[in-house]
């Protein structure tokens, strides 16, 4: 009797679970990276102690249209951007709320807090604080960076070929898919700035540098987190240095916004695409078990590698997100326990090894950083810092939680499950994984916290600073200049991506998914498991 040799199962093991790898990394990935009251709650506590106790005002949105036009008189007449500018928007009326956040690569349809819309949470007698907090919830809660459409001259959106909405920019599909939450992951995440492989064994050695175009091959794999938080400090800064009613509090409304980008890679699962190679050893193992339990698939259900894979990964993305916030919400009203009682502290506390690669980021920027894209720079330098440990807190994740979350018959649902319910007892068997667990977390918000109060103290020596009208044309020039700049050669890029991706555009770009190469990878299964059981008995026969 022949039996199979060690070399040969261990291709065959290695060949599934590089089939399950891919086809989960052509799923869509979770996009929240903190619950939006974590983000407020972040906020409030790392900044008690930074000069934002006064009271503010409702917004008043005339501001909004103060801030649009500032915008525009300067680039019409700015020499160097001016062709540029009037070319898009040949008069200010042009130049309106819904131009404005395509400029700004927000959706041009959402009711975006600060540029068209007024959040009723803001109430007479809070303070500064208090809006700056609820500013860093609005990014999830205004859904500014999903379902981001293209549109044409008449703003009617644009179809392909296929009949399918176009995006505004092709780019985002290599992040996540229309139609699903994931369509705001390139604006959520942020990728460390390294050469990117989509070998397997990349993802084995160095997880931070795993990635994969995941819908549109012929675009770039684009993560905006640093933008998105230098774009909303440029707005908060030019708010400061106007005379609009309410301005400061706007300021530090979009300041808070700003900061929500800035915290979502404080969570070092948003700093890495995928993450941790078991869960796909463990997609191929379940996949094997369900195939020679249901006889290739004729004797019972069968399903892709690439589901189980997706809802393994899946499961203990949002479970460690919502067990962290259950945790964290519980130390608020005081009912944690030592452990989450120190994640409250830790936004208070300035860690002082990232607080040194935050001096050499903004070093670089010069003898001025308060004048330069700081914003850029300490988010850039988080994401370096937390894309080491993504997979640390994954697999510190799997460690705590239940082992069934590992196999095909059970998966963890954010919006209706207690995350509770899904971890194990705290015992001798996992109390290392839980101390590793919550170190990861109180390590995420001590970053936070020390990043957040770095930019506030910037932002506000800028704008001390600007204390005459000269000094403050000045400043209000310089950032100007830059998110013109920017933005513009952002915008030209785009339209050379949506117009190769009109020439040939991918199917299927929007939720739910099909995969149908992994059905032939299913017949194929099928055929083995068939045929060589077929093919022994009849050489027994023959015998």
């Amino acid at each position: 009797m022949q039996t199979i040799r060690p070399a040969l199962a261990s291709r065959t093991l290695r060949h599934l679970t590089a089939a399950a790898l891919c086809a989960v990394s052509l799923a869509p990935i979770a996009s929240f990276g903190y619950a939006t009251q974590i983000h407020s709650e972040l906020s409030r506590r790392s900044l008690t102690k930074s000069g934002l106790g006064d009271a503010a005002a409702p917004i008043n949105p005339a501001a909004f249209d103060v801030l649009r036009t500032t915008i525009d008189v300067y680039a019409r007449n700015e020499a160097t951007v001016r062709d540029a500018w009037s070319k898009r928007y040949p008069t200010a009326a042009a130049f309106d709320a819904f131009a404005e956040k395509q400029f700004l690569q927000f959706s041009a349809t959402s009711k975006v807090m600060g540029i068209d819309a007024v959040d009723e949470r803001l109430k007479p007698g809070m303070t500064l604080l208090e809006v700056l907090a609820i500013g860093a919830a609005q990014p999830d809660d205004d859904w500014r960076n999903r379902e981001r459409l293209a549109y044409d001259d008449k703003r009617v959106p644009l179809k392909d070929k296929f009949g399918q909405p176009v995006p505004a920019d092709p780019a985002l599909l290599n992040m996540g898919r229309l139609g699903a939450l994931s369509s705001q992951a390139h604006a959520h995440y942020g990728l460390a700035q390294v050469e990117f492989s989509g070998d397997a064994d990349v993802l084995k050695r160095e997880p931070r540098r795993f990635a994969r175009k995941l819908g549109w091959e012929q675009g770039p794999l684009l993560t905006l987190a640093a933008e998105m938080s230098q774009t909303h400090l440029d707005l908060a800064l030019l708010a400061a240095l106007s005379d609009a009613p309410t301005a400061r509090e706007l300021s530090w409304q979009f300041t808070g916004q700003g900061f929500h980008y800035l915290e979502d890679v404080g969570n070092q699962i948003h700093t890495v695409q995928v993450g941790l190679y078991d869960f796909f050893f463990d997609a191929a193992m379940e996949r094997l078990k369900m195939g020679l339990l249901s006889g290739g698939g004729y004797l019972g259900p069968m399903r892709s590698l690439g589901s189980i894979g997706v809802d393994i990964l899946s499961s203990h993305h949002t479970l460690s997100e919502e067990f962290t916030f259950h945790r964290f919400s519980a130390a608020v009203a005081g009912k944690g326990d030592a452990q989450t009682q120190k994640l409250l502290l830790a936004p208070t506390e300035d860690d002082p090894e990232f607080s040194k690669k935050l001096d050499e980021a903004l070093a670089k920027l010069g003898p001025s950083p308060e004048r330069g894209e700081f914003a850029m720079a300490l988010t850039r330098t988080l994401i370096e810092v937390s894309s080491f440990e993504g997979d640390d807190v994954y697999r510190a994740t799997a460690a705590i939680a239940d082992p069934m979350l590992r196999t095909r018959h059970k998966t963890f649902n954010d919006e209706k499950d207690d995350p509770e319910l899904f971890v194990r007892p705290r015992d001798a068997k996992t109390e290392a994984a839980y101390l590793e667990y919550w170190s990861l977390q109180e390590r995420a918000f001590r970053r936070v916290g020390t990043a957040t109060r770095r930019w506030v103290s910037l932002q506000q020596k800028a704008v001390a600073d600007a204390n005459t009208p000269e000094l403050k044309d000045a400043l209000r020039k310089v950032v100007l200049k830059r998110l013109l700049n920017r933005q513009l050669q952002t915008l030209d890029q785009i339209d050379a991506r949506l117009a190769l991706y009109l020439s040939a555009p991918p199917q299927n770009i929007s939720a739910p998914e099909h995969a149908p190469e992994l059905l032939v990878a299913d017949l194929v299964l099928i055929g083995l498991l068939i045929g060589i059981p077929a093919l022994i008995i009849r050489r027994r026969r023959k015998a």
